[in-house]
Protein backbone atom coordinates (compact mmCIF):
# COMPACT_ATOMS: atom_id res chain seq x y z
CA UNK A 1 0.00 0.00 0.00
CA UNK A 2 1.23 3.52 -0.83
CA UNK A 3 0.99 5.72 2.25
CA UNK A 4 1.82 9.42 2.65
CA UNK A 5 2.45 10.84 6.14
CA UNK A 6 2.12 14.64 6.32
CA UNK A 7 3.94 16.64 9.01
CA UNK A 8 3.96 20.27 10.09
CA UNK A 9 7.74 20.28 10.17
CA UNK A 10 10.29 17.66 11.22
CA UNK A 11 11.68 19.53 14.24
CA UNK A 12 12.75 17.71 17.40
CA UNK A 13 9.52 17.01 19.27
CA UNK A 14 7.35 14.24 20.65
CA UNK A 15 4.91 14.12 17.73
CA UNK A 16 7.70 13.99 15.17
CA UNK A 17 9.58 11.26 17.05
CA UNK A 18 6.43 9.16 17.28
CA UNK A 19 5.83 9.78 13.58
CA UNK A 20 9.25 8.35 12.81
CA UNK A 21 8.36 5.30 14.91
CA UNK A 22 5.14 4.78 12.95
CA UNK A 23 7.05 5.13 9.69
CA UNK A 24 9.32 2.31 10.89
CA UNK A 25 6.30 0.13 11.65
CA UNK A 26 4.68 0.81 8.28
CA UNK A 27 7.83 0.16 6.26
CA UNK A 28 8.53 -3.02 8.24
CA UNK A 29 5.04 -4.20 7.24
CA UNK A 30 5.97 -3.76 3.56
CA UNK A 31 4.20 -0.46 2.86
CA UNK A 32 5.65 2.19 0.53
CA UNK A 33 5.86 5.31 2.72
CA UNK A 34 6.33 8.94 1.68
CA UNK A 35 7.00 11.68 4.25
CA UNK A 36 5.67 15.12 3.29
CA UNK A 37 7.19 17.96 5.33
CA UNK A 38 5.19 21.20 5.13
CA UNK A 39 7.90 23.31 6.77
CA UNK A 40 11.08 22.58 4.78
CA UNK A 41 13.29 24.65 7.07
CA UNK A 42 12.55 22.24 9.95
CA UNK A 43 14.41 19.00 9.23
CA UNK A 44 16.21 18.10 12.50
CA UNK A 45 14.46 14.73 12.80
CA UNK A 46 14.55 13.76 9.13
CA UNK A 47 17.40 11.34 9.81
CA UNK A 48 15.24 9.46 12.34
CA UNK A 49 12.92 8.22 9.57
CA UNK A 50 13.71 4.96 7.76
CA UNK A 51 15.98 5.47 4.76
CA UNK A 52 13.44 3.60 2.62
CA UNK A 53 10.91 6.45 3.09
CA UNK A 54 10.58 8.95 0.25
CA UNK A 55 11.07 12.50 1.55
CA UNK A 56 9.14 15.44 0.04
CA UNK A 57 9.42 19.05 1.22
CA UNK A 58 6.54 21.37 0.34
CA UNK A 59 6.10 24.80 1.94
CA UNK A 60 2.56 25.23 3.27
CA UNK A 61 2.06 27.59 6.22
CA UNK A 62 -0.68 27.34 8.86
CA UNK A 63 -1.44 31.00 8.07
CA UNK A 64 -2.92 29.93 4.73
CA UNK A 65 -5.62 27.76 6.31
CA UNK A 66 -8.99 29.50 6.86
CA UNK A 67 -9.75 27.45 10.00
CA UNK A 68 -6.70 29.04 11.67
CA UNK A 69 -8.78 32.21 12.04
CA UNK A 70 -12.08 30.57 12.85
CA UNK A 71 -12.21 31.32 16.57
CA UNK A 72 -10.66 34.77 16.43
CA UNK A 73 -13.08 36.24 13.94
CA UNK A 74 -16.12 34.57 15.49
CA UNK A 75 -15.48 36.30 18.81
CA UNK A 76 -17.37 39.27 17.40
CA UNK A 77 -20.94 39.36 16.14
CA UNK A 78 -19.80 40.09 12.63
CA UNK A 79 -17.46 37.08 12.71
CA UNK A 80 -19.97 34.78 11.04
CA UNK A 81 -19.73 37.04 7.99
CA UNK A 82 -15.97 37.51 8.20
CA UNK A 83 -15.13 33.80 8.22
CA UNK A 84 -16.56 33.08 4.74
CA UNK A 85 -14.80 36.22 3.50
CA UNK A 86 -11.51 34.96 4.93
CA UNK A 87 -12.00 31.57 3.30
CA UNK A 88 -12.85 33.24 -0.02
CA UNK A 89 -9.81 35.54 0.17
CA UNK A 90 -7.46 32.61 0.78
CA UNK A 91 -9.07 30.37 -1.85
CA UNK A 92 -7.06 31.57 -4.92
CA UNK A 93 -3.74 31.11 -3.12
CA UNK A 94 -4.74 27.69 -1.80
CA UNK A 95 -5.90 26.65 -5.27
CA UNK A 96 -2.55 27.70 -6.74
CA UNK A 97 -0.70 25.76 -4.03
CA UNK A 98 -2.91 22.72 -4.59
CA UNK A 99 -2.07 22.75 -8.29
CA UNK A 100 1.63 23.15 -7.46
CA UNK A 101 1.41 20.26 -4.98
CA UNK A 102 -0.32 17.98 -7.48
CA UNK A 103 2.47 18.73 -9.99
CA UNK A 104 5.28 18.22 -7.48
CA UNK A 105 3.74 15.19 -5.75
CA UNK A 106 2.46 13.14 -8.68
CA UNK A 107 1.78 9.86 -6.89
CA UNK A 108 -1.70 8.73 -5.96
CA UNK A 109 -1.73 7.23 -2.49
CA UNK A 110 -3.95 4.56 -1.04
CA UNK A 111 -3.90 6.43 2.26
CA UNK A 112 -2.75 9.90 3.32
CA UNK A 113 -2.25 10.61 7.03
CA UNK A 114 -2.32 14.08 8.63
CA UNK A 115 0.01 13.11 11.44
CA UNK A 116 0.91 16.37 13.20
CA UNK A 117 -2.78 17.25 13.60
CA UNK A 118 -2.19 20.97 12.99
CA UNK A 119 -4.16 23.24 10.70
CA UNK A 120 -1.85 22.97 7.72
CA UNK A 121 -1.33 19.20 7.58
CA UNK A 122 -5.05 18.62 8.27
CA UNK A 123 -6.00 21.05 5.48
CA UNK A 124 -3.38 19.57 3.15
CA UNK A 125 -4.98 16.15 3.55
CA UNK A 126 -8.64 17.16 3.95
CA UNK A 127 -8.68 19.40 0.86
CA UNK A 128 -6.86 16.98 -1.40
CA UNK A 129 -3.50 18.66 -1.94
CA UNK A 130 -2.32 15.14 -2.75
CA UNK A 131 -4.33 12.48 -4.56
CA UNK A 132 -5.46 9.83 -2.12
CA UNK A 133 -8.15 7.16 -1.96
CA UNK A 134 -8.49 7.33 1.83
CA UNK A 135 -7.64 9.83 4.56
CA UNK A 136 -6.73 9.53 8.23
CA UNK A 137 -5.68 11.99 10.95
CA UNK A 138 -4.17 11.77 14.42
CA UNK A 139 -5.54 13.56 17.48
CA UNK A 140 -2.53 13.90 19.79
CA UNK A 141 -4.24 15.62 22.69
CA UNK A 142 -7.58 16.24 24.33
CA UNK A 143 -10.16 17.40 21.80
CA UNK A 144 -11.20 20.30 24.03
CA UNK A 145 -7.65 21.71 23.94
CA UNK A 146 -7.80 21.84 20.14
CA UNK A 147 -11.25 23.39 20.16
CA UNK A 148 -9.97 26.11 22.50
CA UNK A 149 -7.74 27.14 19.62
CA UNK A 150 -10.48 26.94 16.99
CA UNK A 151 -13.61 24.97 16.31
CA UNK A 152 -12.32 24.92 12.74
CA UNK A 153 -10.69 21.62 13.66
CA UNK A 154 -14.15 20.02 13.54
CA UNK A 155 -14.56 21.10 9.91
CA UNK A 156 -11.32 19.36 8.99
CA UNK A 157 -12.02 16.19 10.98
CA UNK A 158 -15.38 15.90 9.26
CA UNK A 159 -13.72 16.04 5.83
CA UNK A 160 -11.08 13.45 6.71
CA UNK A 161 -13.59 11.16 8.48
CA UNK A 162 -11.08 8.70 10.04
CA UNK A 163 -9.56 9.75 13.36
CA UNK A 164 -6.99 8.09 15.62
CA UNK A 165 -7.09 9.04 19.31
CA UNK A 166 -4.34 8.04 21.71
CA UNK A 167 -6.15 7.38 24.96
CA UNK A 168 -9.46 5.82 25.96
CA UNK A 169 -10.65 9.00 27.67
CA UNK A 170 -9.94 10.87 24.43
CA UNK A 171 -12.05 8.33 22.57
CA UNK A 172 -15.00 8.91 24.91
CA UNK A 173 -14.60 12.67 24.53
CA UNK A 174 -14.74 12.51 20.73
CA UNK A 175 -17.79 10.23 20.87
CA UNK A 176 -19.68 13.11 22.50
CA UNK A 177 -19.17 15.18 19.35
CA UNK A 178 -19.63 12.31 16.95
CA UNK A 179 -23.40 12.58 16.70
CA UNK A 180 -22.94 15.24 14.05
CA UNK A 181 -19.31 14.65 13.01
CA UNK A 182 -19.91 11.02 11.90
CA UNK A 183 -16.26 10.02 12.30
CA UNK A 184 -14.72 6.58 12.36
CA UNK A 185 -12.82 6.70 15.67
CA UNK A 186 -9.91 4.37 16.45
CA UNK A 187 -7.94 4.23 19.70
CA UNK A 188 -4.24 3.46 19.39
CA UNK A 189 -1.35 3.89 21.82
CA UNK A 190 1.95 5.30 20.59
CA UNK A 191 4.79 2.79 20.17
CA UNK A 192 8.22 3.39 21.61
CA UNK A 193 11.51 2.25 20.13
CA UNK A 194 13.49 4.07 22.82
CA UNK A 195 14.70 0.77 24.30
CA UNK A 196 16.54 0.05 21.03
CA UNK A 197 18.55 3.27 21.25
CA UNK A 198 22.14 2.71 22.23
CA UNK A 199 23.08 4.35 25.51
CA UNK A 200 26.48 5.96 25.77
CA UNK A 201 28.17 5.01 29.04
CA UNK A 202 30.71 7.81 28.74
CA UNK A 203 27.97 10.39 28.15
CA UNK A 204 25.98 9.03 31.10
CA UNK A 205 29.02 9.35 33.34
CA UNK A 206 29.61 12.92 32.11
CA UNK A 207 26.00 13.86 32.89
CA UNK A 208 26.25 12.36 36.37
CA UNK A 209 29.47 14.25 37.04
CA UNK A 210 28.01 17.49 35.69
CA UNK A 211 24.59 17.40 37.39
CA UNK A 212 24.94 14.88 40.22
CA UNK A 213 21.53 13.82 41.52
CA UNK A 214 19.03 15.46 39.16
CA UNK A 215 15.42 15.62 38.07
CA UNK A 216 14.89 15.67 34.31
CA UNK A 217 12.00 17.08 32.30
CA UNK A 218 12.13 16.07 28.62
CA UNK A 219 9.71 18.30 26.79
CA UNK A 220 9.11 21.25 24.54
CA UNK A 221 9.36 24.36 26.68
CA UNK A 222 6.01 25.90 25.97
CA UNK A 223 3.33 27.51 28.13
CA UNK A 224 0.63 26.87 29.06
CA UNK A 225 0.75 23.41 27.46
CA UNK A 226 3.92 22.04 29.11
CA UNK A 227 3.85 24.56 31.99
CA UNK A 228 7.54 24.66 33.02
CA UNK A 229 6.82 27.40 35.56
CA UNK A 230 4.97 25.12 37.99
CA UNK A 231 7.91 22.71 37.95
CA UNK A 232 10.35 25.56 38.67
CA UNK A 233 8.14 26.69 41.58
CA UNK A 234 7.91 23.13 42.91
CA UNK A 235 11.65 22.60 42.57
CA UNK A 236 12.31 25.77 44.59
CA UNK A 237 10.25 24.24 47.41
CA UNK A 238 12.05 20.88 47.14
CA UNK A 239 15.45 22.58 47.34
CA UNK A 240 14.63 23.83 50.83
CA UNK A 241 14.83 20.21 52.05
CA UNK A 242 17.19 18.70 49.47
CA UNK A 243 19.81 21.28 48.57
CA UNK A 244 22.00 18.87 46.61
CA UNK A 245 19.39 18.31 43.90
CA UNK A 246 19.47 19.76 40.36
CA UNK A 247 16.78 20.22 37.68
CA UNK A 248 17.58 19.72 33.99
CA UNK A 249 15.25 20.69 31.15
CA UNK A 250 15.91 18.77 27.93
CA UNK A 251 14.08 20.36 25.02
CA UNK A 252 13.56 23.62 23.22
CA UNK A 253 10.50 25.70 22.51
CA UNK A 254 9.02 29.19 22.20
CA UNK A 255 9.08 29.84 25.95
CA UNK A 256 12.59 28.63 26.73
CA UNK A 257 13.95 32.16 27.26
CA UNK A 258 10.99 33.10 29.47
CA UNK A 259 11.47 29.94 31.55
CA UNK A 260 15.17 30.76 32.00
CA UNK A 261 14.27 34.27 33.12
CA UNK A 262 11.64 32.86 35.48
CA UNK A 263 14.26 30.58 37.03
CA UNK A 264 16.74 33.47 37.42
CA UNK A 265 14.03 35.52 39.15
CA UNK A 266 13.97 32.88 41.90
CA UNK A 267 17.42 34.01 42.96
CA UNK A 268 20.89 32.51 42.70
CA UNK A 269 20.19 29.90 45.40
CA UNK A 270 17.56 28.33 43.10
CA UNK A 271 18.66 29.26 39.56
CA UNK A 272 22.16 27.84 40.10
CA UNK A 273 20.50 24.40 40.36
CA UNK A 274 18.40 24.71 37.15
CA UNK A 275 19.85 23.94 33.72
CA UNK A 276 18.43 24.22 30.20
CA UNK A 277 20.11 21.77 27.84
CA UNK A 278 18.11 22.54 24.69
CA UNK A 279 16.91 19.92 22.21
CA UNK A 280 18.83 16.64 22.29
CA UNK A 281 18.64 13.46 20.23
CA UNK A 282 20.29 11.32 22.94
CA UNK A 283 17.46 11.57 25.48
CA UNK A 284 18.12 7.95 26.46
CA UNK A 285 21.35 9.07 28.17
CA UNK A 286 19.45 11.61 30.26
CA UNK A 287 16.86 9.02 31.29
CA UNK A 288 19.69 6.66 32.23
CA UNK A 289 21.54 9.19 34.39
CA UNK A 290 18.65 11.07 36.04
CA UNK A 291 17.22 10.37 39.50
CA UNK A 292 13.59 10.90 38.46
CA UNK A 293 11.50 12.47 35.72
CA UNK A 294 8.81 15.12 36.28
CA UNK A 295 6.16 16.11 33.75
CA UNK A 296 4.24 19.31 34.50
CA UNK A 297 1.77 19.65 31.60
CA UNK A 298 -1.62 21.32 31.92
CA UNK A 299 -2.99 19.08 29.16
CA UNK A 300 -1.61 16.16 27.17
CA UNK A 301 -2.42 13.45 24.69
CA UNK A 302 -0.33 10.37 25.38
CA UNK A 303 2.97 11.81 26.64
CA UNK A 304 5.77 9.92 24.92
CA UNK A 305 8.35 10.99 27.48
CA UNK A 306 6.51 9.23 30.32
CA UNK A 307 6.51 6.00 28.32
CA UNK A 308 10.21 6.45 27.52
CA UNK A 309 11.08 7.09 31.16
CA UNK A 310 9.34 3.84 32.13
CA UNK A 311 11.56 1.93 29.69
CA UNK A 312 14.58 3.18 31.63
CA UNK A 313 13.01 2.32 35.03
CA UNK A 314 12.94 6.00 35.98
CA UNK A 315 10.46 6.92 38.75
CA UNK A 316 8.00 9.59 37.59
CA UNK A 317 5.94 12.44 39.01
CA UNK A 318 3.36 13.75 36.52
CA UNK A 319 0.41 16.11 36.60
CA UNK A 320 -2.99 14.45 36.59
CA UNK A 321 -4.08 16.48 33.57
CA UNK A 322 -7.23 15.57 31.58
CA UNK A 323 -5.73 12.91 29.31
CA UNK A 324 -2.58 10.83 29.18
CA UNK A 325 -0.60 10.55 32.43
CA UNK A 326 -3.28 8.72 34.42
CA UNK A 327 -3.87 6.27 31.58
CA UNK A 328 -0.15 5.40 31.58
CA UNK A 329 0.58 5.53 35.31
CA UNK A 330 -2.79 4.29 36.59
CA UNK A 331 -3.94 5.35 40.03
CA UNK A 332 -0.34 5.89 41.22
CA UNK A 333 0.37 2.30 40.17
CA UNK A 334 3.45 3.06 38.03
CA UNK A 335 4.29 6.60 39.12
CA UNK A 336 2.96 9.44 41.24
CA UNK A 337 0.30 11.86 40.03
CA UNK A 338 0.01 15.41 41.33
CA UNK A 339 -2.52 18.19 40.93
CA UNK A 340 -2.33 20.35 37.81
CA UNK A 341 -0.80 23.80 38.25
CA UNK A 342 -0.11 23.11 41.92
CA UNK A 343 3.55 23.53 42.87
CA UNK A 344 2.96 22.57 46.50
CA UNK A 345 1.44 19.20 45.62
CA UNK A 346 4.10 18.53 42.99
CA UNK A 347 6.84 19.27 45.51
CA UNK A 348 5.14 16.93 48.00
CA UNK A 349 5.23 14.02 45.52
CA UNK A 350 8.84 14.73 44.53
CA UNK A 351 9.88 14.79 48.19
CA UNK A 352 8.03 11.54 48.76
CA UNK A 353 10.11 9.77 46.11
CA UNK A 354 13.33 11.28 47.43
CA UNK A 355 12.66 10.32 51.04
CA UNK A 356 10.97 6.93 50.63
CA UNK A 357 13.50 4.45 49.24
CA UNK A 358 11.00 1.61 49.32
CA UNK A 359 8.51 3.52 47.16
CA UNK A 360 11.26 4.75 44.82
CA UNK A 361 12.52 1.19 44.22
CA UNK A 362 8.95 -0.08 43.85
CA UNK A 363 8.38 2.21 40.87
CA UNK A 364 11.72 1.25 39.34
CA UNK A 365 10.70 -2.42 39.48
CA UNK A 366 7.09 -1.96 38.32
CA UNK A 367 7.92 0.16 35.27
CA UNK A 368 8.71 -2.78 32.97
CA UNK A 369 5.20 -4.20 33.46
CA UNK A 370 3.58 -1.07 32.02
CA UNK A 371 5.81 -0.80 28.97
CA UNK A 372 4.38 -4.03 27.49
CA UNK A 373 1.37 -2.12 26.17
CA UNK A 374 3.62 0.18 24.12
CA UNK A 375 5.85 -2.44 22.55
CA UNK A 376 6.23 -1.87 18.77
CA UNK A 377 4.90 -5.33 17.88
CA UNK A 378 1.77 -4.76 20.00
CA UNK A 379 1.12 -1.41 18.33
CA UNK A 380 1.91 -2.78 14.88
CA UNK A 381 -0.84 -5.42 15.11
CA UNK A 382 -3.39 -2.84 16.20
CA UNK A 383 -2.33 -0.29 13.53
CA UNK A 384 -2.55 -2.82 10.69
CA UNK A 385 -5.99 -3.83 11.92
CA UNK A 386 -7.14 -0.19 11.80
CA UNK A 387 -5.70 0.34 8.32
CA UNK A 388 -7.49 -2.77 7.11
CA UNK A 389 -10.80 -1.45 8.52
CA UNK A 390 -10.33 1.85 6.67
CA UNK A 391 -9.51 0.14 3.37
CA UNK A 392 -12.35 -2.37 3.68
CA UNK A 393 -14.96 0.29 4.40
CA UNK A 394 -14.69 1.78 0.92
CA UNK A 395 -14.60 -1.45 -1.07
Amino acid sequence: MKIAMVFDGLQIGGIERVGADYARILTSAGHDVTIINLRPHLTDLEKEFPSSCHMVHFNYSRKLTPEQYNKAIRMWNWGKYAYPMMATALFPLNLALKIKSRIQIKNQYDLTIAFSGHFNDLTFVADGFVKSKHKLCWLHGALYSYLLLSDGFLNLYRKIKNLVVLVESGQHEVFEYNEYLHLNIHQLYNPSFIAEKQINDKEIQKLKEKYGKYIVMVSRIEAPHKNPYTLIDAFALVLKKHGDLNLVFVGDGPDRTKAMEYARAKGEEVSSHIFFEGAKTNVQDYYSSAFMMVQSSEFEGLPTTIIEALYFHLPIVATDCPTGPREILGNNDFGLLCKVHNATDMAKQINLLIENDKLYNHYKQESSKRTQAFMPETIKSRLLYILNLIMEEYK
